[in-house]
């Protein structure tokens, strides 16, 4: 499958990478990138036809990631440095979300429009969780779902132009966005939170963004709210 142009991660993403465990990091650049793809594969402007041939094309590479028989050198590399713990198969959520998006799905209420960011944004936190877990459990799956919707609101109310919201009162969106960042940040056991610093911080970061409407985030600040939320992840877990 040829590469789409897709945007590299945010700051505040790569920040936030670099305080992943250091034998789990190398599948965080790789997941960003396969999702960029799958989200590239929805784009405005893309053909149609070849936009769901595309989508259709990644459902059956997720399949085959979970089999252990990637074909795109990025799951080919992503399987290499997962291994087999995470459950790959539920990430074909991702490209469900990218074919709603397609087809011009407007979600109608707040329980829709949290189900849209679980098939997107929760779908691809719960495998990173995973995947830096090194395991599967219920609470990486609770975990990740509430850091997926809390980011997902959270990049969607930062654009003017997100259909995805609709009417809906972006007040009322972010105190939704913000309570499903808490959620996250609570749904750990210590034991369990220095393996998930790189969610943790992208949690806080995130949450800092909502406290701070129109306000272009500083790196210098950026940097310090992330380290302060590794440290607690460290300290918390010891």
């Amino acid at each position: 499958m040829a590469e789409l142009p897709a945007p590299p991660p945010p700051f505040a993403e790569r920040l936030a990478m670099s305080f992943a465990p250091a034998d789990a990091a190398a599948s965080l650049p790789l997941l960003w990138a396969i999702d960029a793809q799958i989200a590239a594969s929805a784009r405005p402007g893309l053909d149609h036809g070849v936009a769901h041939a595309r989508l259709e094309w990644w459902r059956g590479e997720i399949e085959r990631l979970a089999r252990g028989e990637p074909r795109h050198p990025l799951c080919v590399q992503l399987r290499a440095s997962g291994g087999a713990a995470p459950d790959y198969s539920a990430y074909g959520a991702r490209v469900t979300a990218a074919e709603l998006t397609l087809v011009g799905y407007a979600p109608e209420g707040l329980d829709e429009l949290d189900a849209c960011f679980d098939r997107s944004d929760g779908a691809r936190e719960i495998l990173a969780a995973e995947l830096m877990a090194q395991r599967r459990d219920p609470a990486l799956c609770a975990y990740g779902r509430a850091l997926g919707r809390g980011l997902g609101l959270t990049a969607a109310l930062q654009r003017e132009d997100a259909v995805l919201l609709g009417a809906q009162d972006r007040g009322a969106l972010a105190a939704h966005a913000a309570s499903a960042l808490h959620s996250a940040l609570g749904a750990l056991a210590p034991p369990a939170r220095a393996r998930q610093r790189h969610g943790l911080v992208r949690a806080e970061l995130a949450l800092d963004q909502l406290d701070r409407p129109g306000r272009t985030p500083a790196p210098l600040r950026q940097l310090w709210l992330a380290w302060r939320s590794a440290r607690r992840a460290l300290r918390s877990a010891s």
